[in-house]
């Protein structure tokens, strides 16, 4: 077989280093091995990968990226059962890092999380941010393992994920705020002329989708849920605000609902779950948890 996991593994590290000491330096390699690896690669395939010109950085050929970009999706799943065997091995996984963004982390995954811990007592759980990190390097170097996040429009690669719900969004305000008082439904032009609290454009929160939930000229954008809930509280603008998480503050008096006389339908947007293969008993039975409760 001409292509192994170790030549794309090799194939990969020096197209994005874009340089064979750093690949070698990445893999703990030295930079001969390199460069043999890669060489006995194109003459058993009889392509050539790499433009190599003396003095300047290698650069993928046509067929090369070709490769490349099929590589960016094998070489992650073969770590990853490589990880999943070691897991399945050693026992239960002894920790699970958890991805989660603040506009979709509602009671029921919560609730999912403490089941989680109920289940495996021993299992260390920790919770980040999800703009905390890139999300194009989802699971590089063990740093997260499942992420529950409004639903990116490019499909990552080499990783699993499914629909697990959706953001409905309310449009509420503090019951101090001009909004509030106004006793008619509200209209696109009462809107217009007050300020609107937005979530920011993030590594999750695409451009498309913080233009979904816009209906003001003028607005304060938010990179975090808790800028977001207080400026909200403050009274600061109305905003578009995830209904299992604006109930509370309803029901406490906090933010009142704002009825609307027109209906937008980009108002929900899905939520998805995403994990690598890489996952342990723990994690994958976290993972069939939040599945079964969206199926019922």
């Amino acid at each position: 077989m001409h292509i192994t996991p170790e030549r794309l593994v090799y194939l990969v590290t020096v197209a994005e280093t874009r340089s064979f000491s750093a690949a070698a330096r990445k893999l703990g390699v030295s930079p001969s091995a390199v460069s043999q690896l890669i060489q006995n690669m194109e003459l058993d395939l009889n392509i050539r990968l790499f433009d190599r010109v003396s003095g300047q950085a290698p650069t993928l050929t046509d067929v090369g990226r070709t490769l490349y970009v099929q590589a960016l999706e094998i070489v992650p799943r073969l770590q990853a059962m490589e990880k999943k065997a070691q897991s399945y091995h050693e026992g239960i996984e002894d920790k699970l890092t958890i991805g989660v963004s603040g506009y979709s982390f509602f009671p029921e995954y919560g609730e999912a999380i403490k089941s989680l811990l109920a289940k495996f007592p021993q299992l260390n759980v920790k919770i980040i941010d999800v703009d905390e990190f890139d999300s194009h390097n989802f699971g590089e170097g063990g740093e997260v393992d499942i992420l529950i996040t409004p639903a990116e429009l490019i499909p990552r690669r080499g990783v699993e994920s499914v629909m697990i719900g959706r953001i409905k969004w309310l449009c509420v305000c503090a019951p101090s705020h001009p909004l509030a008082k106004i006793k008619h439904a509200l209209s696109i032009q009462d809107l217009l002329s007050q300020i609107q609290i937005t979530p920011a454009v993030s590594n999750f929160i695409t451009e498309d989708l913080a233009e979904s939930v816009r209906l003001s000229s003028q607005v304060v954008n938010c990179s975090r849920m808790y800028q977001f809930k207080q400026l909200l509280l403050n009274g600061v603008g109305f905003g578009l605000f995830p209904e299992p998480l604006a109930r509370t503050y309803i029901a406490n008096n906090q933010l009142v609902e704002l009825e609307r006389d027109f209906i937008v339908d980009d108002f929900e947007w899905p939520i998805e779950v995403v994990w690598s293969q890489a996952l342990g008993p723990a994690g994958e039975w976290f993972i069939e948890h939040l599945t079964e409760q969206n199926s019922e």
